[in-house]
């Protein structure tokens, strides 16, 4: 006699989008549970986006969370898809105890936030004084999305939540994003209660130059990422410089079989922006300001050409301030409406794989980041 084993396989695909903007965003106040307001106009038109977007998914149920600001982002969407708003407890927006109304400008100042937007997994039960941790956050959602996925008919679903909450379920997939723009949307697979990243990520990795970037390259290439190299480096100066550093960001690529893309050379808007501040430190003003400039092009790029979010080496070397390059990562993602992830290109032996490929490779090893404020233009 032969026995036949059936196995029932549950599979679904979730879009997990964050709600529109509201008020208490634009202006950078910490929004979690206590702040129950709805989106404001700009938030209205990217839930009317986000409904065209979502079109032609096959959406067969959307669930929100039950703060205002979620379920009146669902309810735009559901009248494009023709679809009711279902909501579930579940999905309601991280407690942030004393966090919760602050300015984030005073928030990134205490000792909590490195730790809280710091994916490594031994961080996992960080908490703000009177709040949820991030362990507890990640494990309702995922506990609501297996609850959503076993009484749902619908093979494709929409999840209308919160920013903590696309966050924490990209890191639990490893993909880890720091800033999720409002209106943004990540998919998943939940199969069998396991939560996976969707096939469909697409990082686009802004290099400034070889060194910096070698091992990240290698790091991604190995781990079969489906990534592209962008050269986007208008501060380098003088021209024959860029040149030398472009060249050999495209001989890394090529190594590892990486598409490499580069962008304008636009130094004489990098000097306009920076005009009167020739006398910055490093790490000063400038140093935003630019950051700000070839992250904001980037993602615009990206966001046009299929990409699903950008990442970036700017903060691999020692000389670079990583808080400052995510501060400038953070405003030109809100003003572009499109993610970025972190990369790590410093820890768990990364600086080390850096030096060796660096002597391996006979990389050219420049002696200054890029930009010399006194020179001409065009030099």
């Amino acid at each position: 006699m032969r026995y036949f084993l059936y196995v029932q396989i549950m599979m679904k695909r979730i879009f997990l989008v964050r709600h529109g903007e509201t008020e208490y965003n634009a202006r950078g106040i910490c929004q979690g549970q206590l702040l129950d307001v709805g989106i404001n106009e700009r938030g209205k038109t990217q839930a009317q986006k986000l409904a065209l977007a979502l079109d032609d998914k096959n959406i067969g149920a959307i669930y929100s969370s039950p703060l205002k600001r979620a379920r009146e982002t669902a309810e735009i969407i559901g009248q494009n898809l023709n679809l009711p708003i279902k909501t579930h407890s579940k999905l309601i927006e991280g407690n942030f105890g004393v966090a919760d109304g602050t300015s984030m400008n005073i928030v990134r100042t205490w000792p909590t936030y490195p730790l809280w937007i710091n994916p490594d997994a031994k961080y996992d039960d960080v908490h703000y004084e009177k709040g949820e941790s991030k362990r507890q956050i990640r494990e309702r959602v995922l506990a609501a999305l297996a609850e959503i996925c076993a009484l749902e008919t619908a093979e494709n679903i929409l999840i209308v939540a919160h920013s903590a909450i696309v966050r924490y379920l990209n890191w639990s997939v490893g993909n880890y994003i720091q800033q999720v723009p409002n209106g943004s949307v990540f998919e998943f697979v939940f199969e069998n209660s396991v939560l996976k990243a969707a096939d469909n990520e697409r990082i686009l990795l802004l290099s400034c130059c070889a060194p910096c970037s070698c091992a990240v390259i290698k790091t991604l290439a190995e781990q079969k990422k489906n990534f592209a190299v962008v050269f986007y480096n208008p501060n380098i100066r003088p021209y024959a410089e860029y040149l030398k550093r472009r060249d050999e960001n495209k001989r890394v690529c090529q190594l590892y079989g990486i598409d490499f893309i580069e962008l304008e050379y636009d130094n004489e808007r990098w000097c306009a922006l920076t005009k009167g501040l020739e006398n910055e430190p490093e790490r000063g003003k400038r140093c935003s300001i630019c950051f700000e400039m070839r992250l904001k092009r980037v993602m615009e790029y990206a966001k046009a050409n299929g990409f699903t979010a950008v990442g970036s080496v700017l903060g691999v070397s020692r000389w670079k301030n990583l808080a400052q390059v995510d501060a400038a990562a953070h405003i030109a993602s809100m003003q572009t409406d499109f993610p970025y992830v972190s990369i790590e290109g410093r820890k768990n032996g990364m600086q080390e794989l850096r030096a060796s490929l660096i002597k391996e490779l006979n990389l050219y090893n420049q002696t200054y980041c890029g930009c010399k404020p006194q020179a001409k233009i065009g030099e």
